[in-house]
């Protein structure tokens, strides 16, 4: 709440005041009351403005007076109307005639409305307002000489006349002249603490710079968006507001968000695309205090587009197939370690250095390389794919930094026919199984990752507009650095921005709901209407699938290929898996393949070969019931190899 200073001409209206704030039971929003002298007012004023007051309730005079000297409100105590009205009684009391001339004196912010006065007490009555502190003799002198009976005034008016044998009387605030003032201060101070969230949130877009602006309140819901940010989005303020953060800017994480509102985050950054450009966006709380914060503001800069020239050679990079085609949005795994990873991804993008992605065989690393480079300022040049392992160790450096034409002849001064490093000029190199580089090649991507220098005819050239390097691996470089496998160097300059892909199987969630979605794919691609609920597809949880997203798709493409009912059954799963995937030993002299997670399933199968599908006596066999092998065949798939009914289950 926004404190309170009281600084009064009289102790009397002080003990007002003071009585007041006890009932109002305001203590603690009054910091400061005090009686002080009209020469003395501007400086008390400033010094209870040092001491933290916001507000300062004064009269006549003396709140003239220092709202000369202070910023900050100054509330005038004007008399109330029955106040007034009761002093002119008592003049006209003291005069005992009919129609007596009364002048009241002072300032005009003491006074309310007084036009029905005359009619109302049956008295000419003469208002002089002040205007200068020097003026108030002069101004009794003409009130006297126009025929005023009686003054009504204040301390220096009363006096003035007193000098002059002249009748006065003076005007003294009461209680309710002081609860009025108060009432208006609380207002003003309702005002001053809006007031002080408003800067609050103002500071935070100044300490961020800003272009496009979106305000989020405590609920991640959009408040407000100014007029650059309509534009961008395509939406006016009043659109967007009330709509959660995911919805209007998609790509912003809503946990790096919440994290904000916590305060265990206190600044947050990211690139996003916007249509077809790209912005950087910087995150922070909303503070209204060192305990409070009551929102979030999201700023939003645009990375400037490409030149006319830029634009050519994106023309003529795409002719010749080097595009990145996919975004952020491609990226189907939603686990928290995968977030986590695409959101670090978003903030690499911002940056120009090396990166290095590393993941197992199947994960999505040349989708995050694409997604990279499409939220970059190289966004606009080439996007160069390079597959490491297929490049001849004697021919990488000829393909990467370029060699002699050879014709059979003497080759023209300056023909060199450029390598595939060249021709990601301004743009992105992606090296997938960066690893299979030679030592050779390794120097000279490092000269080019941390130097800018370009080994091209020859000779070493300095470029100013850098290569983009993204590189990839399966394998942990670390190791292959302790064996002098890959220079240390060029390691250490990756290993700063490095990215780490969690395999599919380490969250089951995503497994299940990427198997969904595959068989859902291959469903309408193949017009094979399956269904194929979550329970269903744990089954897959059961596999390890070394090939990740690869290794699944694939997978789910067969399952519906081969699938024959309209259900898709946990056991069809696993007999496939089985089929697919199994490892092969030798039983009885044959090779066969089995599972090695269920060694069941396996003594199962043979135990029904060797019965010829008799289930009675495979049960007796087992020693189980007909009716729990019975659940087992369903379990392991196992009816699939027999022509087994489900009408034979009983």
């Amino acid at each position: 709440m926004a404190k309170i200073g009281i600084l009064l001409p009289r102790q009397t209206i002080l003990e007002h005041a003071k009585r007041v704030v006890s009932e109002q039971d305001i203590q603690q929003q009054v910091k400061l009351v005090k009686v002080i002298h009209d020469n003395e007012a501007q400086e008390e004023a400033k010094l209870a403005v040092a001491g933290g007051i916001e507000i300062i309730i004064a009269r006549g005079f003396q709140a003239f007076s220092i709202k000369k000297a202070v910023s900050i409100p100054v509330i005038d105590m004007p008399l109330t109307t029955q106040e007034i009205g009761m002093v002119i009684l008592k003049a006209k009391k003291q005069l005992n005639k009919e129609m007596p001339r009364i002048a009241i004196i002072g300032w005009q912010n003491m006074f309310p409305n007084m036009e029905d006065f005359q009619a109302l007490f049956q008295i000419d009555l003469r208002v002089y307002y002040l205007h200068h502190m020097e003026d108030q003799e002069k101004v009794v002198e003409h009130a006297i000489a126009e025929g005023a009976e009686i003054i009504i005034g204040g301390i220096r008016t009363n006096q003035i006349a007193f000098e002059r044998n002249f009748p006065a009387l003076f005007l003294e605030g009461k209680k309710d002249s002081v609860r009025e003032a108060f009432l208006v201060a609380r207002q003003v101070g309702a005002v001053i603490d809006l007031e002080k969230q408003n800067n609050a949130q103002l500071e935070t877009i100044f300490d961020t710079s800003f272009n496009g602006i979106v305000k989020l309140n405590a609920f991640l819901e959009v408040v407000s968006i100014n007029r650059y940010m309509e534009e961008i989005l395509k939406k006016s303020s009043r659109e967007a507001a009330g709509f959660s953060v995911e919805k209007i800017l998609p790509g912003v994480s809503r946990t790096k968000i919440t994290s904000l509102l916590d305060g265990s985050l206190e600044m947050y950054s990211t690139s996003v695309m916007f249509g077809q450009h790209l912005f950087m966006v910087l995150g922070a709380p909303i503070r209204l205090d060192a305990e409070r914060i009551i929102g979030v503001i999201l700023t939003c800069r645009r990375i400037l587009q490409m030149d006319k020239a830029e634009a050519q050679k994106k023309q003529e990079s795409y002719a010749k197939g080097y595009i990145a085609k996919r975004d952020f949005n491609c990226i189907l795994r939603k686990s928290p370690l995968m977030c986590q990873c695409i959101e670090q991804a978003k903030v690499y993008a911002l940056s120009e250095k090396p990166i290095l992605i590393c993941g197992e065989t199947g994960t999505e690393k040349e989708i995050l390389a694409e997604c990279i480079h499409n939220n970059s300022n190289s966004r606009g040049g080439a996007y160069v794919h390079v597959n490491c392992s297929a490049l001849p160790l004697e021919e990488q450096k000829a393909l990467l930094f370029g060699r002699e034409e050879v014709t059979g002849r003497q080759k023209p001064e300056g023909k060199w026919n450029r390598g595939m490093v060249a021709e990601a000029w301004n743009g992105t190199i992606f090296l997938e199984d960066v690893e299979y580089l030679s030592m050779e090649v390794q120097y000279l991507l490092y000269k080019a990752a941390r130097e800018r220098l370009y080994f091209s005819e020859n000779s070493w050239t300095k470029e100013k507009n850098p290569v983009r390097i993204i590189a990839s691996t399966a394998k942990e470089l670390l190791l292959l650095v302790k064996e002098e496998k890959f220079r240390a160097d060029l390691y250490s300059l990756f290993s700063s921005w490095r990215l780490d892909i969690p395999a599919v199987r380490e969250n089951t969630k995503d497994l299940v709901e990427l198997a969904k979605y595959y068989i859902q794919k291959y469903s309408l691609k193949y017009s094979r209407p399956i269904k194929a609920d979550t329970e269903v597809c744990r089954a897959l949880t059961e596999y390890s699938w070394e090939g990740n997203l690869v290794q699944l798709e694939d997978f789910c493409e067969k399952l519906v290929l081969f699938n024959h009912r309209k259900n898709l059954e946990a056991g069809f799963i696993r007999t496939l898996l089985l089929e697919t995937y199994g490892d092969i030993c030798v039983q009885n002299g044959k090779e066969k393949i089995v599972m090695v997670k269920h060694p069941e399933a396996v003594k199962i199968a043979r135990l029904m070969e060797i019965n010829g599908g008799n289930r009675a006596k495979t049960a007796k066999d087992l020693g189980i019931s007909t009716t729990t092998l019975w659940r087992r065949i369903k379990k392991y798939g196992i009816l699939q190899n027999y022509e087994i009914e489900q009408n034979d289950e009983i």
